[in-house]
């Protein structure tokens, strides 16, 4: 048993929410392109992030970021309350690629491409030269795939966006929450942990911000 479990080490993929943005307050549909950044509840929010991993066990051996400005954002503050080195930006971790309607509120997209479940559309962009569900479903599995490999057996954060959690969710687990892409599920800053034992992936927590709770 011992060396079954040598050959097949448990390896820990934190997929971590960034915090509040001003994207977010303001209701925009910003990617890579237009993101403004954290605002100061969401940096206060990274902190309290920082404390409860500092006090986890395992520490995570590795930290990575989409590279998205509120996902960087995020990571640096972690990087320095877990005394990582500076954040590893992953560049297949960023969040839907939304095309032309990067930087639209939530109001104008609607107006302009109306609303549509992804899901039921898989093969649909989000908007003119974005991504489809099934791409982006695809590009998330890789990455999480990927760094099974890439640091098996240990723990690893990446900073990153709620629809790419879902993705992964979906990729990996054939499950999704019934609204995608919302402000509240999986809320800002909280820990999505996925497990690999050598041969499957469980979900270990979603949704989990009790950090948050426990400085209201």
């Amino acid at each position: 048993m011992a060396h079954e479990q040598a050959q097949n080490p448990t390896t820990r993929i934190l997929l971590v929410r960034h915090a509040q943005s001003h994207a977010s307050v303001k209701k925009l549909i910003a990617g890579s392109r237009t993101c403004p950044g954290l605002t100061e509840l969401g940096r206060e929010q990274a902190a309290q992030l920082a404390a409860r991993l500092a006090a986890e066990r395992p520490r995570p051996q590795a930290l990575l970021t989409s590279p998205v400005r509120r996902a960087r954002e995020t990571a640096e503050v972690l990087a320095s309350g877990l005394g990582l080195g500076a954040p590893v930006v992953e560049a297949e971790a960023r969040e839907l690629d939304f095309g032309v309607a990067d930087g639209l509120s939530i109001a104008e997209y609607h107006r302009v491409h109306g609303a549509f479940d992804m899901t039921v559309h898989p093969d649909r962009p989000f908007a003119a030269g974005g991504e489809t569900w099934n791409g982006f479903q695809a590009r998330a599995g890789r990455v999480v795939n990927g760094l099974v490999s890439a640091h098996r057996g240990g723990t690893v954060v990446v900073v990153c966006h709620a629809g790419l959690i879902v993705a992964v969710m979906s990729a990996l687990l054939d499950v999704v929450p019934p609204v995608l892409f919302t402000d509240t599920t999986p809320a800002a800053t909280s820990i999505n942990e996925f497990v690999h034992d050598g041969s499957r992936w469980r979900l270990h927590r979603f949704d989990d911000a009790k950090h948050l709770d426990a400085a209201a």
